[in-house]
């Protein structure tokens, strides 16, 4: 019985979002884009601010459907000026490392002394 619950509760979710999706599209469909005075962009029209960006001379042409917009002709880019490098200053020359001494000759170890062998233990009663 509990699992039905469930299964309605996420039915009515998946009801509730797509309701709010299909507002939301609704809405977005009857507005319109304006510009920063107010004025109807037509066919979503799109002007920068920097000219670097976007240069107003040779403006963007757009061939504007129901349902579609295509561009007809847009400006070339223009090459940006590539950075110079930085002269490289020249770096001293390291000096001489000095060499290291050689380290002094250890004597030679000598051998440990034989370990004498273990007695056997006594048997005892548990190992019987």
């Amino acid at each position: 019985m509990k699992t039905k619950k469930w299964i309605v509760y996420g039915a009515t979710g998946v009801v509730g979002l797509g309701l709010i999706a299909g507002g939301a599209t609704a809405a977005a469909a009857a507005m319109d884009l304006r510009d920063a005075e107010g004025a109807t962009l037509p066919g979503g029209q799109l002007t920068g601010k920097a000219p670097s960006t976007f240069d107003s001379s040779t403006p963007v042409r757009m061939q504007v459907t129901d349902d579609d917009a295509t561009v007809v002709s847009a400006p070339s880019p223009t090459p940006a000026a590539s950075p110079q490098p930085a002269p490289s200053l020249a770096t001293p020359a390291t000096p001489a490392t000095p060499a290291t001494p050689a380290s002094p000759v250890t004597p030679v170890t000598p051998p440990s002394p034989v370990t004498p062998p273990t007695p056997a233990s006594a048997v005892s009663a548990a190992s019987n």
